[in-house]
């Protein structure tokens, strides 16, 4: 049984190691991994891709919750990543612009990145959401000439809710923490037995 829980603290050592020693982008990785779903793929547009906004959280720990279309807990910084999952498109250049709509005709643009190719298939990056309200992620594509809008994503910020298509299911995070909790508390309860048998 001594054995066994050792074992088990040790696991969980092991683990909470190697979250925090991960760098910054290979969690965000690892989180959009593990909350990877079809739910969020976007294929009204010239060509499919799939999309995943993650809360930035306080410190060095890695992003908890992915959301598709609605980030509930309001503006702030998040990590935005489009998944380009036609491999055509990964061979063409696409500028990256964010917006705020209502804002006029187009938007008030909060964010833009020049066009260029995604071999890799991923674009990532973030953007501070500063305020409540509809916003739009817009991929670009030259077309006859002139940059026009090839995919549109809606992102709505605010407004409470659920966390997004699959923001419910665990991550990294949320397996590591429960694993530390477990492990601790593991770890007291033993003591405290030894205690009672030694007295």
């Amino acid at each position: 049984m001594k054995k066994t829980f050792e074992r088990a603290l040790n696991l969980v050592w092991i683990s909470l190691v190697a979250l925090v020693a991960l760098p910054a982008h290979a969690q965000l990785m690892l989180a959009h991994e593990g909350h990877h779903s079809g739910d969020c793929a976007i294929k009204s547009g010239a060509f499919p891709v799939a999309f995943s906004a993650y809360e930035k959280p306080k410190g060095n720990l890695p992003p908890m919750h992915a959301f598709c279309d609605h980030v509930p807990e309001g503006a702030g910084e998040l990590h935005l990543t489009v998944d380009l999952t036609d491999p055509d498109s990964r061979e063409i250049p696409i500028a990256v612009r964010l917006v705020m709509e209502g804002h006029g005709e187009g938007g008030h643009e909060i964010l833009s990145l020049p066009a260029k190719a995604y071999p890799s298939g991923s674009i990532t990056f973030e953007a501070s959401f500063d305020d409540l309200g509809q916003y739009a992620l817009l991929l670009d594509t030259e077309k006859n000439g002139k940059m026009t809008t090839a995919v549109r994503i809606p992102i709505h910020v605010g407004g409470g809710g659920g966390h997004g298509s699959h923001g419910s299911g665990f991550g990294v995070t949320e397996i590591a923490l429960l694993l530390a909790v477990g492990g601790i508390a593991g770890f007291f309860l033993m003591r405290r037995r030894a205690s009672a048998k030694a007295s």
